[in-house]
């Protein structure tokens, strides 16, 4: 009796993994694929402001529908909108794929510049999309400014939506307006070809009322999406940005250590400190937020090695107050020669300009969200890297992953 019985159970067993193999190699290919990004949204204000929500149609139906990966991270220091947005459509980091920021300095101008897709150095899932359908796939961005819906967009996308009066700001209903028109007029998910919209929300005022709105229009988003398109149909995928700009008076309030690090006067004390040991020069050439730009051209007349200059500028700048940490990344594109690192709590100030660059936060955990298509509820508290989004669509639409991606699918 006893073999007999672990023999059904083995049969039982054999069965039901039979099953979900065969459920999982035949899952249907959405239609059309939303990947949501939200600037700033946090894991801790969603969970305070749920309550304050009027349905259960919105981000609580995500969250209790949907694949939740409840510890997302960021792979890399210093995120901001342009490298998240960047990093989750390539599924690899700005070393890869070069946007290293909102802005960075131009070499020949030494004037700030802002990123365009042809910046980008890696293939996004929207050009991959493209490359796998001969063009046929659709791939549209809806962003509040013209850098992220481009960048969101990639190389070859049919279109992009940006706000293009930024004196007034696009709410979470002007963008799922424009994605809701973008669908019906370009009748995305309409056949049996993948398309892609991608857009990008901001929860950065970090507010009540921005958390009530932005879950009412993730509800109208999910619900006319499904109407159009169909609920099988449709797959959709949420993140956040993974960081957050701290208020410094709250800092101050609350006898939270901070301070202010003088970049400007930084360059010019180690200007100084060069001109002592070399002879007088503009060896930093230019500064921009937490980086110094060295000359190549005058250290190379003065016959000095790059790894001295930056050895002793570490040397000289980890001496100074609120540094934590200083990296060379010499010949990197869209970054300095050198990258100072602020201890917690520090900002950056410009005095000629009286900019100001905020304290941002990498957020201790933020989700992605998963849902539709099949897709099972289930809860996972494993640490996850952003990295996997642009693997999990490319699973799911049966094409190849960006081409500087390493990480393995979600799903």
């Amino acid at each position: 009796m006893r073999n007999r019985y672990l023999y059904i159970t083995l049969l039982s067993i054999l069965a039901w993994h039979a099953e979900a193999q065969g459920q999982a190699g035949t899952r249907q290919v959405p239609r059309l694929v939303v990947n949501v990004t939200v600037d700033q949204l946090r894991s801790d204000l969603l969970d305070l402001y749920a309550p304050a929500f009027s349905s259960r149609e919105g981000l609580q139906k995500l969250l209790a529908e949907g694949l939740v990966f409840e510890n997302a991270r960021y792979p890399f220091a210093d995120v901001d909108r342009a490298s998240a947005i960047s990093s989750v459509v390539t599924g690899t980091t700005p070393f890869y794929h070069t946007i290293t920021g909102n802005q960075w300095i131009d070499r020949q101008s030494l004037r700030p510049v802002s990123p365009t897709p042809g910046d980008m150095a890696a293939s996004t899932i929207g050009d991959e999309l493209k490359r796998a359908t001969q063009g046929q796939g659709k791939v549209f961005a809806v962003a509040p400014t013209k850098e992220v819906a481009m960048l969101a967009a990639g190389h070859t996308a049919d279109g992009t939506v940006w706000n293009d009066t930024p004196k007034k700001g696009w709410t979470a209903a002007d963008i799922t307006d424009r994605a809701l028109r973008c669908m019906t007029d370009h009748a995305l998910g309409q056949d049996s070809i993948a398309d892609l919209l991608l857009l990008t929300y901001d929860a950065s005022s970090n507010d009540r009322q921005t958390y009530i709105q932005l879950d009412q229009e993730i509800a109208r988003l999910l619900q006319q999406t499904e109407a159009q398109v169909g609920k099988d149909q449709a797959l959709f995928l949420i993140t956040s940005t993974g960081y957050t700009e701290e208020k410094r008076a709250d800092l101050e309030r609350f006898n939270i250590p901070a301070g202010t690090f003088y970049i400007n006067r930084t360059a010019n004390l180690l200007n100084m400190y060069f001109g002592g040991l070399w002879g007088q020069g503009k060896y930093v050439e230019a500064h921009f937020k937490n980086q110094l730009y060295i000359s190549r051209q005058l250290i190379d007349n003065k016959r000095i090695t790059t790894n001295e200059v930056l050895q002793r500028a570490k040397e000289f700048l980890l001496q100074m107050s609120g540094v934590k940490a200083v990296e060379n990344h010499l010949y990197e594109a869209h970054t300095g020669d050198l990258v100072i690192e602020l201890n917690p709590g520090w900002q950056i100030e410009n005095e000629d300009t009286h900019e100001q660059s905020p304290v941002k936060t990498q957020l201790a955990y933020f989700p992605i969200i998963i849902y539709g298509s099949g897709i099972m509820s289930e809860t996972i508290k494993t640490p996850v890297s952003i990295e996997r989004i642009a693997p999990s669509i490319a699973k799911a639409i049966r094409i190849r992953a960006p081409n500087a991606c390493k990480s393995e699918p979600l799903f």
